[in-house]
């Protein structure tokens, strides 16, 4: 499996999840090796690693046999490539979106811009409404405090007193 006929699932969204199933990853190997390092019957001591929700839909999506070595080390090198070379984009909201929301985010990003795009969420509470989208060569605005401020000459004459015809 190579990094470009990989699927993330939806709900791998950040940088920070895409490590955390490389960790699940190792985990699971170090584990493998152990049990085959240990003679029979102590297989006992060690305990299975429980895998997440978010790696077992990746090894579902990808078909992967994560039992199998040569897959596990394919995935982790896919992970680690994507971790490091995969287009991030920020997104700073008013107040923490939800991870439901997020993943909706991250569907729309990754069908429309590139299919392994990494979202990161922060707070900026003086947006308002809207958002703040950075990538790294562009910043946008899409909040309501940017809209009414290059409005603000059209809000002022609304707002000013009209002479009421005698």
């Amino acid at each position: 499996m190579e990094h470009k006929n990989f699927s993330l699932p939806f709900i791998a969204v950040s940088r920070t999840d895409v490590a955390r199933l490389a960790r699940e990853v190792e985990s699971l190997e170090d584990y493998i090796h152990q049990a085959n390092l240990r003679s029979p019957g102590h297989e006992s001591d060690l305990k299975m690693p429980k895998t997440s929700r978010m790696l077992d839909e990746l090894a579902t999506e990808n078909s992967l046999n994560l039992l199998d070595a040569d897959s596990r080390r394919k995935l982790l090198n896919s992970l680690n490539l994507i971790r490091d070379k995969a287009p991030v984009v920020h997104m700073s909201f008013s107040v923490e979106p939800s991870a439901a929301f997020m993943q909706k985010m991250v569907m729309w990003w990754r069908a429309n811009i590139d299919p392994y795009v990494l979202l990161e969420a922060g707070l900026q509470p003086n947006i308002a409404i809207g958002c703040v989208v950075r990538t790294p060569n562009h910043q946008y605005d899409f909040s309501l405090r940017e809209r009414l401020m290059a409005k603000q000459s059209t809000l002022a004459k609304m707002l000013e007193p009209t002479e009421v015809a005698a």
